[in-house]
């Protein structure tokens, strides 16, 4: 019986030519099957367009500012009308979006006042190698390795033709420092090797500039603590699905993931960039009011050839 490593599936689900980004149906809101900060309150937005504006100083003239998977636009739009009628002006938005569907929907809200691209590499060509980079519940729809604590290693979940699980010994192990911690035999976690190898091909492109990631998730003791299962869950039509569960509908339904911030710094020192200290949404957005999500939402800045 064939067997598919997990990420690969979790890549075909999520992306594929059926996959649940890639196809038309409604994801966002009521009809759709779970909804974001910005569709819940215009504070986020407010907090961050502060935070464009104490960046102005560090550009001559136009301000490129790039979002990464926008959703439906709302932030951008909210981010816009909180930005001055002269910073307007100067501002140069750009959108990252593979969904031709969400990209359609961006477009009814914001018109002609972005440009759009599929890839980080694509926009800062457009930008050129200086910009802000706006990463707000980015990450967690990337694909995730998952491994389980064995006696005296891990091993690494598969699929197989029925979506059951299998699981065999993983050799050689990818790099994350959740290897390093002294977890009980049968942990799961989850490894965004994937977002490693995305910020190698298309962050490193960023010769100077921040990004700001916002996101769910934490350390890694915060995301596991209590969670032996690890942090992979579905949403359907706003229902939260645990595994098995969550492999039963792929095309049909959310796949995600908290995301461990350590990690991000870790790899981003890689490519020279320094990490300012991790916020919750609450430290960053004080006046949300979203009670839970603003202490489960971490705020990351992270800089490189910064003055």
């Amino acid at each position: 019986m064939s067997q598919e490593r997990f990420d690969h599936f979790m890549t075909r689900a999520l992306y594929g030519p059926s996959g649940y980004y890639t196809s038309p149906r409604p994801i966002l809101g009521a009809r759709g099957d779970f909804t974001t900060t910005p569709k819940l309150t215009k504070e986020l937005a407010r907090s961050i367009a502060k935070w464009i504006t104490t960046q102005w100083s560090h550009f001559d003239s136009a301000l490129p500012v790039i979002e990464l998977g926008p959703g439906d636009g709302t932030l951008a739009a909210d981010i816009r009308e909180e930005l001055s009628f002269f910073q307007r002006r100067k501002l140069r938005y750009h959108l990252v979006e593979i969904s031709p569907h969400l990209r359609g929907r961006q477009q009814e809200r914001i018109g002609s006042k972005a440009q759009w691209h599929a890839t980080l590499t694509e926009a800062l060509n457009s930008t050129g190698p200086a910009a802000l980079i706006i990463s707000n519940e980015f990450f967690d729809a990337f694909p995730v390795r998952i491994f389980r604590k064995i006696p005296s290693s891990f091993e690494e979940l598969f699929l197989d033709s029925s979506l059951n699980e299998t699981w065999q010994e993983a050799h050689p192990l990818p790099q994350s420092n959740l290897f390093d911690h002294n977890w009980n035999e049968g942990q799961r976690i989850e490894i965004a090797e994937s977002i490693h190898q995305w910020m190698k091909d298309e962050l490193s492109a960023l010769k100077r500039g921040k990004i700001l990631t916002i996101d769910y998730g934490g350390s890694a003791k915060e995301n596991y603590h209590r969670r032996p299962a690890g942090t992979l869950r579905a949403y359907f039509h706003h229902q939260l699905l645990l595994p098995p569960e969550a492999y039963q509908n792929p095309g049909h339904q959310d796949l995600t993931f908290d995301l461990n911030f350590d990690d991000l710094v870790s790899w981003g020192k890689e490519l020279d960039f320094t990490a300012s200290p991790l916020l919750t949404q609450a430290d960053f957005c004080p006046n949300a009011g979203l009670s839970g999500a603003d202490e489960a939402f971490k705020v990351l800045e992270q800089s490189r050839s910064w003055i």
